[in-house]
């Protein structure tokens, strides 16, 4: 088998805020919780994707002061340029 990108693992600062952004913008959904470091440890999935990648968050994560030219990011596909302006003007 060749290597497969199964998960990343977030470390954020509110894990309840980034659930609600996952869940509002990306339509992911939790898929698991289990204790884990204090608080909780959530793994989300976009529905019908779950045993193919994941995200891992759990808190400890330190916010960040971004540089202007810092474009560091994850790509979600929509299905049009409309869509993508709808949800930007949500956000």
């Amino acid at each position: 088998m060749s290597p497969t990108l199964t998960h990343l693992a977030l470390h954020v600062p509110d894990l309840d805020a980034c659930i609600a952004f996952y869940e509002t913008f990306c339509g992911m959904r939790v898929i698991h919780r289990r204790p884990g470091k204090g608080s909780q440890i959530v793994w989300m999935a976009e529905p019908g994707q779950e045993q193919r990648f994941i995200f891992v968050i759990m808190p400890g994560g330190q916010p960040r002061n971004l540089a202007s030219d810092d474009y560091s990011h994850f790509g979600f596909a929509l299905s049009s340029r409309a869509a993508v302006d709808d949800l930007a003007r949500r956000a």
